[in-house]
Parts: C-alpha cells; sequence; structure tokens
C-alpha cells in the first residue's frame, strides 16, 4: 500500500510542517465551478491520502485522474497553491495538438504523441471542448531543404501520422495563399485548443470519481515517512 501522506489540522488548515495552505479559503472554488474543489464522493478536507499529487496544472490533473480510474480504492489528492487551477504554464502557450511528425520513429515520445492527439480531440469532442484541426504546412522554401522536408515526411509516416502529404507550389498557394514555397508537408491532423479548459475537465473527472482538489494549498516542505505495511493487491 502507498504510504498515506498526512496532515493533522484537516485540508483546509495548516499541516504539521509539510504543508502550508493556510487561510480559510483554502477549500475554495475553482473559476467557473459550481461546487467546492475539495469534494467528491469521499469526505470534503479530508486529514489523510494514499497518494498526494502536488500542483494542479494539466499534468498533475491527468496524472490524478488516471490514477484514480485505475485505482478507485485509493484516496487521493491534488495540492495547488494557486487560488484557481491551471494558471501557469498550462494556461500560456500556444495550444497546439502535435501530430507527432517530428519524433524519432520507435521512441515512445513519437507513439505518445501520436496516441494522445488522437485521445485528446476524441476526449474534447465528448466533453464538448472546443477545438480547431485546423492542420499545418512545414515549408520548404530553398532548394537544398527539400531533401530534409522529404525525409520528415518519411518520419512522420513511419510515426503513423494520419494524413500527411507532399505538396508543390500550387497547392501550398490554394492552402495559404501569403505562404511561399517549393514544397511543403501538409499535416492535417494538428489542431489548436484551450489546456487550460481541459485540465478543468480533467479535475471535474477527478472529483466525480472521488478524488480530492485543494487550492489556496502550498506545499512547503515534505519529510520522509516510514512505509506502511502492505494492506491490498496496490502495493504488488
Amino acid at each position: 500500500m502507498v504510504a498515506a501522506l498526512r496532515y493533522l489540522v484537516g485540508a483546509c488548515g495548516r499541516a504539521r510542517g509539510s504543508f502550508a495552505g493556510g487561510s480559510p479559503g483554502a477549500c475554495g472554488f475553482a473559476s467557473g465551478r459550481p461546487r467546492p474543489l475539495c469534494g467528491g464522493s469521499r469526505s470534503a478536507c479530508t486529514s489523510s491520502f494514499d497518494i498526494v499529487i502536488v500542483g494542479g496544472g494539466i499534468v498533475g490533473l491527468a496524472s490524478a485522474r488516471a490514477l484514480i480510474l485505475r485505482h478507485p480504492s485509493l484516496s487521493i489528492g491534488v495540492l495547488e497553491k494557486e487560488k484557481d487551477l491551471a494558471v501557469h504554464q498550462t494556461g500560456h502557450n500556444s495550444g497546439v495538438i502535435h501530430s507527432g511528425i517530428y519524433y524519432k520513429p520507435e521512441s515512445l515520445k513519437a507513439k505518445l504523441c501520436v496516441q494522445g492527439a488522437a485521445l485528446l480531440y476524441e476526449y474534447c469532442q465528448q466533453k464538448g471542448i472546443s477545438y480547431k484541426q485546423c492542420g499545418k504546412l512545414i515549408v520548404a522554401v530553398e532548394q537544398e531543404e527539400i531533401p530534409r522536408l522529404q525525409a520528415l515526411y518519411e518520419k512522420g509516416l513511419q510515426n503513423g501520422v494520419q494524413g500527411l502529404r507532399l505538396i508543390q507550389q500550387e497547392d501550398i498557394k490554394k492552402k495559404e495563399p501569403y505562404c511561399r514555397g517549393l514544397m511543403a508537408i501538409d499535416c492535417p491532423h494538428t489542431g489548436i485548443v484551450d489546456y487550460r479548459q481541459v485540465a478543468l475537465s480533467f479535475a471535474q473527472d477527478f472529483q466525480e470519481a472521488g478524488g480530492s482538489v485543494l487550492t489556496n494549498f502550498e506545499v512547503k516542505d515534505i519529510e520522509m515517512a516510514k512505509e506502511s505495511p502492505s494492506r491490498s493487491i496496490d502495493a504488488e
């Protein structure tokens, strides 16, 4: 069993020197959310968790969501020092849904990017999250760039990126009238999305599955503790 991470005064207070959250509003509301963040099907503001994830950005929330869906018997909490979730890098980027064309074939990056893009489009459709599958052109503007462009095209095919095609000058102008180039890769599965909206949807999924999200709750220190004795199959 995963060693429980404990804090003694409760999730809405100051913890034993390990977590500093400290204000009465620590169990607040996420922007646009109709219900408390430290909720879920378990009791709100529990005094211990089996697993705690520090950071309420998209990586932390996606990890928390995956964990609780795979291990519903565990109590899991997400701690976020800001008053709202996903307000740093998650909400301040170009929002690109990458196709996976650039990564080394057979690498984990290539596999995860291609599969992840397909799963993200599917998730957005299921949850009604706006996105645009706008595609992109990767353009060779000089003759010496064409061999590298063709090699990149082959790499994309090896990675399983769907819909790739090499196009010439005429087709480049048809797709992007203000773009000039000798040859281009048309990559239709590239898109854009508001990743903060995706992250907030992950948080809602996590809470509905029984997880707890604590905002205004900054982790100041982490102490090592003795491992709990094995009590379940999750320890194997």
